[in-house]
């Protein structure tokens, strides 16, 4: 099974490519094979490109990144809230090209507008590739990966060359064999302009503006706003548009309640701010900081029994946190913790005089003893 896997995520890719290459140049190639390579493109294309950018981060720009949960320790490339309107833009150059690649004649004007969304995907492509290409000299992770993303607009700007090609020629050729009459000024204007190269230019430029007007009303209708296409690309953190400044990543390896704290859903862990350990940043919430805050209250009443203490919780503790990959653990784990923290907070409020402050101290860098009266 698992050679099954890589075979088709890991050579597949580069086989359509080599297709898709071999389309472009034999001119006798089958319209069926063309097309059908033009499909599977696509789809593969679509499906494993959503698959590794999901793979590269899944933390928005707000969120400080887990290092050691993804391949790299970098935000979203492209903002979640925002990412359908990326989707539409290139599902709809998708079906512009696809449309096109029938190698079939069609009305003029629906011609234009073909080539006008392949256009748009090839414009679309280009900020696609520096978006993602900028941090690639920096993690031989990001530079695999990149660099397999960029596989799919790379091949869609190959089919789009051919097909372009394709259909200026079958347009030409079917204007100058059929002599049909055009049925007014504008179909009469429109093909004379197609049958010159030129037209082939300015006219999909010159119907980018009508086509990105649809597709920009179309994402209001679902709410993403006029700018949304423009904000999956700057809504972001690390990558070449990304206009967001994001804290600091946080470590949850060793102690599997900072691992709690930081990588389990928000709404059920309730993270409350980010703390030192160790010289490093991570995430706290208040069950953590109850934990401290009843180890430090051992620490300071009690020493030979916190040393036993630490030495139970860094033998199984620690490889504990090895195991809380997932959102979902995280979160189990804070659900079963639950009642050792009730215990760690009457335990507090029993023998500390000042049990709240002890507790809001954890991981600060300071010592409660700083904030308490004498007397």
């Amino acid at each position: 099974m698992y050679i099954i896997f890589v075979l088709i995520c890991g050579i597949f890719p580069f086989v359509v490519t080599a297709e898709n290459i071999i389309c472009l140049v034999r001119k006798d190639t089958p319209q069926k094979k063309k097309h059908k390579w033009t499909l599977i493109t696509l789809i593969a294309g679509t499906l494993l490109s959503a698959a590794v950018i999901s793979a590269i981060s899944s933390f928005r720009w707000d969120e400080p990144v887990v290092i050691g949960e993804y391949l790299t320790e970098l935000h979203e490339p492209f903002y979640e809230k925002n990412v359908l309107s990326l989707c539409l833009f290139a599902l709809a150059a998708m079906v512009c090209l696809y449309l096109l690649d029938r190698g079939r004649v069609m009305p003029p004007l629906a011609a234009v507008i073909c080539v006008s969304g392949v256009y748009g995907g090839i414009i679309l492509g280009l900020f696609y590739i520096s978006q993602l290409a900028v941090n690639i000299l920096n993690d031989l992770n990001l530079l695999v990966a990149v660099g397999y993303l960029i596989l799919f607009p790379v091949n869609f700007f190959i089919i789009s060359a051919r097909v372009i090609r394709e259909t200026v020629l079958l347009y030409t050729a079917y204007f100058r064999e059929n002599d049909i009459e055009p049925k007014n000024r504008l179909d009469g204007f429109l093909r004379s302009s197609l049958e010159k190269a030129a037209g082939w230019v300015l006219f999909p430029l010159i119907g980018l503006i009508p086509f990105t007007g649809v597709l920009v009303c179309l994402c209001i209708l679902v709410g993403q706003g006029p700018f949304g296409i423009i904000r999956a690309f700057t809504n972001t953190s690390d990558w070449t548009y990304s206009t967001m400044i994001s804290p600091p990543p946080v470590e949850y390896e060793g102690h599997y309640l900072c691992t709690v704290a930081v990588n389990g859903h928000e709404r059920v862990v309730k993270p409350l701010r980010l703390g030192v350990r160790y010289g490093v940043v991570i995430g706290v919430n208040r069950q953590l900081c109850a934990a401290n805050a009843f180890e430090q209250l051992i620490e300071d009443k009690a020493p030979r029994l916190h040393r036993l203490v630490r030495h139970i919780y860094d033998k199984y503790g620690y490889p504990v946190s090895k195991h809380i990959t997932t959102r979902l653990r995280a979160d189990i784990v804070y659900i079963l913790m639950k009642p050792l923290e009730w215990l760690f907070v009457a335990v507090l409020y029993l023998f500390d005089r000042d049990p709240e402050s002890r507790i809001a101290v954890q991981y600060t860098g300071r010592h409660v003893r700083e904030f308490t009266l004498k007397g």
